[in-house]
């Protein structure tokens, strides 16, 4: 009888094989690697809805039954973050009744509705955001008073600096449409703001309108089902360069939290293991960059977010402004980004100077100030894959047409509040150059894309070191500067005024890193050196000056010959943002 089972059950079996064999292959009973277990994904539902009401109510001082203020609200908007920093005090903060609702009040729908006392904290944010006329803060809720849409900690974000106020807005929600972008929820708010502690004030003063965005820390990775016990870090000014001397783990008994928080905070594990085996590799001339990437990164993560930024013209992301993420189980990291303010500038830079030239920090060359980067973009194999992320995200999600769509809805929200008491004060531009800043994008879309392989033709930009004597003459050295092709040549010009109207020195087709030049009179001078590619692209330093006109001479060192003979470099001038 059990043989006869066995038969039948084979018999079935076969049967079964025949009739399911078309859908049955045996390729279908391969199994997949562990490492697909270990994907970081945004999730799209997070982005269906707004994260509470569109009108925020910040009452200052209210104490009933809850925790009291040590800190007005004028106290905390008395000083920059610099300030703090400087004299080694955290920065104040105080606490407030945070509700969301519509124009005549809370509603029950929004978080904080019915509460009688404080339920979170406030303090300023963004370093520079806290030397503008209208600030920028921190919002965190207290542990016991629940959360935002599953969030404690919200950026209310002024975009002094943004021309449209809607870029950083308009970057992310571009990234939730994106395929291998992390991204992070936003939405607009009108705040309103009633201090308390001041006897005089009895009603809300409006503050204008706030890009409220989530916090990037262990909560927005479970709100994703992300794992928030891997290594996490905030890079604050960080070149990917080894820095023995800092980047250790924290067991290190020579371990600085201070001079480790300098370059980049750590968010997430302390432990640190991972990113110093990056870094080692990252840092080890004699890997392959194509090796190191494929081992380290998530390749479409990685060059995604690079497409990303040279597409939308992103100043200021190689060394800040986006997060470093490995989640446990794996060495691979992912980048998320931050800060976008520095998106699509150009022609709002051209409205305020005509005559701007943007210097180096176009295209492939946003990404040179950094070890990590420059590698990268230095490999014919990982330049041409990047071109091929370029190409799609400008067909699709980055198109010209698509990205004016997005910022044609935004402009609808933000214009009426940035024309209107109190945002208009501090308006960029007049209302008419502001519809065709936004008119202007689908060109700027296309300009940057064909920046982008402009710059593959164009030399790297190096550093001038500070003019030295020698020998009784003056040497100019720089770094070497380098191109995907071919080799680099040098020009180096040596004048008295910034535009080099008149030149003293003049020397053409240098294939060294240095020239020699004789001796110069006392009085203050400037040195330019120009690289060419083998088929005549340029390329200016890293340098600029900043000059009289409140311009900038790109790519301009100013030294000075001292009564001794001695010579003395000029500090190097950023023109800082309005």
């Amino acid at each position: 009888m059990q043989r006869m089972r066995l038969r039948k059950g084979a018999g079935i079996l076969i049967c079964l094989t025949a009739a399911l064999l078309s859908g049955c292959s045996k390729e279908s009973y391969e199994k997949a690697e562990i490492s697909s277990f270990v994907q970081v994904q945004d999730k799209e539902s997070l982005y269906e809805e707004p994260m509470d009401e569109s009108v925020l109510y910040l009452t200052v001082g209210r104490s009933e039954g809850g925790k009291k203020s040590e800190h007005t609200w004028s106290e905390i908007n008395a000083h920059p973050l610099e300030w703090y920093a400087e004299n080694g005090i955290e920065p104040y903060e105080c606490d407030v009744l945070a509700q969301f609702g519509n124009e005549d009040g809370p509603t029950s729908k929004g978080f904080g509705f019915g509460d009688l006392s404080n339920n979170a904290t406030i303090r300023l944010s963004g370093d520079k955001a806290s030397l503008r006329q209208q600030k920028s803060y921190k919002l965190r809720i207290y542990g016991d008073s629940g959360t935002v849409s599953g969030i404690k900690t919200l950026q209310l974000s002024k975009s002094f600096s943004d021309p449209f106020r809607f870029t950083g807005k308009l970057c992310f929600d571009l990234m939730s449409q994106t395929d291998s972008l992390m991204s992070v929820r936003t939405q607009f708010v009108h705040v309103y703001v009633k201090d308390e502690t001041e006897e005089k004030s009895t009603l809300f003063e409006d503050y204008g309108l706030y890009t409220m965005t989530e916090t990037v820390n262990k909560r927005y990775l479970k709100n994703r089902d992300l794992d928030g016990s891997g290594e996490l870090y905030k890079i604050e000014n960080f070149d990917f360069a080894r820095h023995e001397d800092v980047i250790k783990s924290p067991t290190d008994p020579d371990y600085d939290k201070d001079a480790f928080e300098s370059l980049l905070e750590s968010k997430g594990s302390s432990d640190n293991s991972k990113l110093i085996k990056l870094l080692d590799a990252v840092n080890n001339e004699d890997r392959s960059i194509e090796e190191i990437v494929e081992t380290y990164f998530d390749k479409d993560n990685l060059y995604t977010w690079m497409a990303f930024n040279i597409l939308l013209d992103n100043k200021d992301t190689a060394t800040e402004n986006f997060y470093l993420y490995s989640p446990t189980g794996t060495e691979k990291f992912y980048i998320l980004p931050w800060d976008n303010d520095g998106a699509l500038r150009s022609d709002y830079e051209t409205l305020r100077q005509s005559d701007d030239v943007p210097g180096w920090q176009k295209g492939i060359h946003l990404f040179a100030r950094s070890g990590l980067f420059s590698r990268i973009t230095a490999s014919k194999a990982c330049v041409d894959e990047l071109s091929g992320y370029v190409d799609e995200l400008h067909a699709g999600v980055l198109s010209g047409e698509h990205v004016a769509s997005v910022a044609e809805g935004l402009q609808k929200t933000v214009k009426p509040y940035l024309y209107s008491m109190p945002d208009m004060i501090y308006a960029r531009v007049t209302e008419e150059n502001y519809d065709k800043l936004v008119g202007q994008i689908p060109t700027q879309m296309d300009q940057n894309y064909d920046a982008y392989y402009e710059s593959l033709k164009t030399p790297t930009p190096f550093m001038v070191n500070t003019p030295e004597k020698r020998d009784g003459k003056i040497r100019i050295s720089w770094e070497p500067s380098t191109a995907l092709e071919g080799r680099v040549r040098y020009m180096v010009q040596i004048a008295d005024s910034w535009d080099f109207s008149t030149r003293i020195v003049e020397e053409r087709g240098i294939w060294e890193n240095e020239l020699l030049s004789g001796n110069l009179p006392q009085g203050q001078y400037f040195v330019r050196v120009v690289a060419e590619s083998a088929d005549g692209k340029t390329q200016t330093s890293f340098q600029n000056y900043h000059t009289e006109k409140d311009t900038i001479a790109q790519g301009v060192l100013c030294f000075y010959v001292m009564e001794d003979g001695s010579l003395h470099q000029a500090l190097t001038h950023q023109v800082a943002d309005e």
